[in-house]
């Protein structure tokens, strides 16, 4: 019979959370091919675990996350399956935060990331070969996507010490972070995507 350390150790690794100690962890599955990033299958795995929390209870629950980013509509899938959820959401972000991690990130109550890890944010990759008007109409939708995605973190980043310094409202925060964003990728270390409210703190002990 199985101890009840190799329970645990099988759900950590083969179903990606643990019941009892209320934990997710989200990541990439592994495969022998580049790293997929946010998709499909982490979107769905993260989201049934998510579920299993809340039909076991109402007590916290720790997401702990490494991502370089990826899809838009899975992300925002399992950022709206964290809204929808009861519990109160610690994401502690290890390694890198990039692209739509940073946007899972800003869904939790409480918004860690490790002390070595950096965190970037930026437009995003878009691409559409079609029909002329079927190109028209998705980056028609494309601009709404940045516009959300802005006003996520326009929402959260009101509150940094950076932009309560200046005295900015919510409307000016995403009229900084537009023209920001038309610079290209934009790299932070722990401390900085602190400072600049896309994160609550640094943790160096757990």
């Amino acid at each position: 019979m199985p101890s009840n350390e190799n329970e645990i150790l099988f759900d950590f690794h083969h179903n990606c959370a643990n019941l009892k100690s209320r934990e997710i962890f989200l990541h990439n599955h592994h495969s022998y091919e580049e790293n997929p990033g946010v998709e499909y299958k982490m979107s769905v795995t993260f989201i049934k675990n998510l579920r299993a929390l809340s039909i076991e209870g109402d007590g916290d629950i720790i997401v702990h996350m490494q991502s370089t980013g990826g899809e838009w509509a899975d992300g925002m899938a399992m950022y709206d399956a964290m809204q929808l959820c009861k519990s109160k959401i610690t994401i502690v972000s290890y390694g890198q935060t990039e692209s739509m991690s940073t946007i899972i990130l800003q869904a939790a109550n409480r918004r860690l990331l490790t002390q070595n890890s950096y965190f970037m944010v930026h437009y995003g990759t878009s691409g559409c070969i079609s029909q002329y008007q079927n190109v028209h109409n998705w980056l028609e939708y494309d601009k709404k996507i940045c516009s959300d995605m802005l006003d996520i973190y326009s929402s959260k980043c009101v509150k940094g010490d950076f932009f309560k310094e200046k005295g900015y409202d919510i409307p000016k925060v995403k009229k900084y972070l537009q023209r920001k964003f038309k610079d290209g990728d934009w790299y932070m270390s722990a401390e900085e995507a602190v400072y600049y409210g896309f994160a609550d703190s640094v943790i160096s002990k757990w």
